[in-house]
């Protein structure tokens, strides 16, 4: 892999990871306790298949990693483009 490519890859998996685990937990957390229900409807708004159960759960543990990993390595490339063109 290329030096300039570690950066990115590194923020989009550590964004991707933190995401895939928190809207794994909040899911099972609102099926099991009932805690965070607003918080699924909410985000069940904007991404299909989002649910508080467990085939919802699993679902965004790929989608979620994909999205945030995206998001990421796009975020830290735009910074490293406009770190160099500032200098």
């Amino acid at each position: 892999m290329k030096a300039h490519l570690k950066t990115p890859v590194a923020v989009g998996l550590a964004l991707g990871i933190y995401r895939w685990i928190w809207l794994f937990i909040f899911a099972l957390t609102a099926r099991r306790f009932g805690y965070c229900k607003i918080f699924v409807s909410f985000v069940k708004t904007f991404y299909i298949w989002y649910d508080a159960n467990l085939l919802g759960a699993f679902i965004w543990l790929l989608r979620g990693f994909v999205d945030a990993f995206i998001w990421g390595f796009i975020v830290t490339r735009l910074v490293g483009i406009f770190k160099a063109r500032m200098k």
